[in-house]
């Protein structure tokens, strides 16, 4: 039976930049939902912890910001009740599967898991200049920083440099499918990027509210990653993230829409992608076809070049 303690009904589970951060905002805007701060604290993931990656800058984010103490997580939620559905939006939960899903059954048997899934070149693409923009990733090529990855996982850096490890689906859908058959959702990020309103629509219908009460979409983008157009705004905002005080005053003070318009800004699409599909397509192809015969589905025309 579901625990009336505080926690989550629902939760958003990746792939990383595959638009889980567009989903949880756009299920945050609902007035019947009740999204947690931080959107990711990886519970199910990384309990009971501690967490020590040690990746460039996981001390000043993953390492601080995750929140593995059972008490500390059910406090990021209202009173059960206050809201038709709760959530939290840690893409930890989809890659540590193993680890993510006892625990998720431990804490609410009837958590509805949605799952958004994007063609795995683009999204280990993506991670790389996401870490890029923020000035975590220490090379400036990316089928480099695919050939370290090997070596990054030995030594403890954190989930997103895993570029191709976090691009593989197949078995963590599976399992998520196995363990909770009724429960779990997949969208895709083709469909969010296309026709967004719809897709939100369709969450939030799936995590139990109705999309007709929620206010009007802004589709603007969010967590988009490229490359910067002026280094010295960059090099200040990402100065900002690392400072714990002044990214909590930014926090507090400035909208999360006006802080992605400013950082979206100052960002040009990347280059070199044609290059790394050609390179690394190949690599994916058996999990994509499990993936298909765990979905019974086709993936969508553009994951097949």
């Amino acid at each position: 039976m579901t625990s009336v303690e505080p926690g989550p009904s629902f939760l958003v589970v990746g792939a990383a930049r595959a638009g889980s951060t567009a989903v949880a905002e756009g299920l945050r805007a609902h007035p019947d939902v009740f999204v947690t701060q931080p959107k990711e604290p990886h519970f199910f993931a990384l309990s009971p912890g501690p967490v020590r990656f040690t990746g460039p800058g996981d001390a000043e984010t993953i390492n601080r910001i995750a929140v593995t103490d059972l008490d500390a997580y059910r406090a990021l939620y209202p009173t059960p009740g206050a809201f038709l559905a709760a959530g939290e939006g840690s893409v930890s939960t989809l890659y540590y599967h193993h680890h993510s899903i006892p625990a998720i059954q431990a804490m609410n048997p009837d958590m509805r898991i949605v799952v958004i899934l994007r063609e795995p070149v683009q999204r280990a693409f993506s991670s790389f200049q996401y870490l890029r923009v923020r000035g975590s990733e220490p090379l400036d090529d990316f089928l480099a920083a695919v050939d370290d990855e090997p070596r990054r996982k030995e030594l403890g850096w954190h989930h997103l440099w895993h570029y191709t490890g976090m691009s593989e689906y197949a078995d963590a859908v599976a399992a998520f499918t196995q363990q909770f058959p009724e429960q779990v959702g997949i969208w895709f990020h083709d469909d969010l990027e296309r026709d967004p309103d719809s897709v939100i629509a369709d969450i939030q219908r799936f995590v139990g509210v109705d999309p007709s009460r929620a206010a009007a979409a802004d589709n603007q983008r969010v967590n988009a990653s490229g490359q910067p157009r002026r280094r010295a705004v960059h090099a200040a905002m990402t100065w900002a993230t690392r400072h714990e005080t002044l990214r909590t005053t930014v926090k507090a003070v400035v909208p999360f829409r006006l802080r992605e318009a400013i950082r979206n800004a100052n960002l040009a699409p990347a280059e070199g992608f044609d290059d790394a599909y050609r390179a690394l397509a190949p690599r994916f192809r058996t999990d994509l076809q499990q993936l298909e015969d765990v979905l019974d589905r086709r993936l969508p025309a553009a994951w097949r070049r």
